[in-house]
């Protein structure tokens, strides 16, 4: 298995905040997006010295290095310098997601845990506030945003027209926390075994098994994990199916993010009047939104005109942040 070089392990665990590193993948396409998510921070308590950009070409290496900030480079791994989803997935795009099992299986294997944050998402709250504490994290693996197109107070969140089984609703790997164990290193182990298979061999792959969202939707839902409390709002306990296999040591434990908390493109862009609803009845308990990702259908809606509508663009004209 790949190892760290211990220079890049340094840039990771020095940043690292109760063994979670965060980490948000960038190149030279999205760095308007890094810029926005940037000024997102600035009315936050996180501290942007606590986190390194995964740059996936050179030229943003240089760009984030430039800025003060922390960024890693793997030349080895494929990755394009534009923005490959600005209006629809190419074939790079999906190239560059079956790349990432490889950066991740460094991370976890040198014994971190990861919090991944995708280039184009808005955060009103820390982002460490979805990370489980000292004392939450036995009974947690992996805490995961969701990709649904309907809020579950509006739909079985286990029988989602999207779903790849029975066990964990569709998942969304744009906001993640993953403890490093080996049973989350086999997931990434086992995600590249199949997107490696040779070209003859590919017709036995799992079907919808084409990036590493959809992979991860495969592989939680072969049985080896259970989704545990504490539920998002809408999904009831007596809801939860039972994951398949028999040792409960081996079943991974995953969490939902509330969809309204963390706010998946979908529902942001298609459930409006339905979001502005729950947001204010989360107000109301106390709570508030932390996040928004604009992962929306980007053939309907490209991501720069989505965002713009919905207000979530923080940068004016000549780049700077305007709140």
């Amino acid at each position: 298995m790949p190892v760290l070089p211990q220079e890049d392990l340094q840039t990771f665990s020095s940043r690292a905040i109760n063994n979670t590193v965060m980490i948000v993948a960038v190149n030279t396409g999205m760095l308007h997006w890094a810029e926005n998510l940037l000024c997102s921070f600035k009315a936050t308590t996180f501290d942007e010295s606590n986190m390194v950009f995964w740059a996936l070409d050179a030229h943003a290496k240089q760009v984030i290095e430039e800025k003060g900030l922390a960024a890693y480079h793997d030349p080895s791994l494929f990755a394009t310098s534009t923005n490959e989803n600005k209006q629809g997935n190419t074939a790079s795009y999906n190239r560059m997601m079956r790349e990432r099992p490889k950066f991740f299986m460094k991370i976890l294997s040198a014994g971190l845990d990861i919090l991944m944050i995708d280039a184009d998402t808005i955060w009103w709250q820390n982002p460490f506030s979805i990370v489980p504490d000292s004392h939450d994290r036995p009974a947690v693996d992996i805490v995961y945003s969701t990709d649904a197109r309907e809020f579950y107070q509006d739909h079985d969140a286990f029988r989602d027209v999207w779903r790849r089984g029975p066990f964990v609703p569709p998942i969304c790997n744009g906001i993640f926390w993953m403890k490093s164990t080996t049973a989350t290193i086999s997931l990434w182990k086992d995600m590249l075994a199949i997107f490696e298979t040779p070209w003859y061999k590919a017709f036995f792959r799992p079907k919808g098994f084409q990036d590493d969202q959809r992979g991860m939707d495969v592989l939680l839902n072969h049985g080896r994990a259970q989704v545990v409390a504490p539920f998002p709002e809408g999904i009831h306990e007596d809801q939860v199916p039972t994951a398949a296999i028999s040792s409960s040591d081996a079943v991974l434990k995953v969490r939902l993010l509330d969809q309204t908390s963390i706010a998946n493109g979908q529902l942001l862009m298609n459930r409006q009047s339905r979001y502005a609803e729950n947001l204010a009845k989360l107000r109301k308990s106390g709570g508030d939104r932390i996040a928004a990702h604009f992962n929306w259908d980007t053939t309907v809606v490209s991501k720069e005109d989505g965002a713009k509508e919905l207000g979530l663009v923080l940068l004016d004209e000549n780049g700077r942040c305007v709140n």
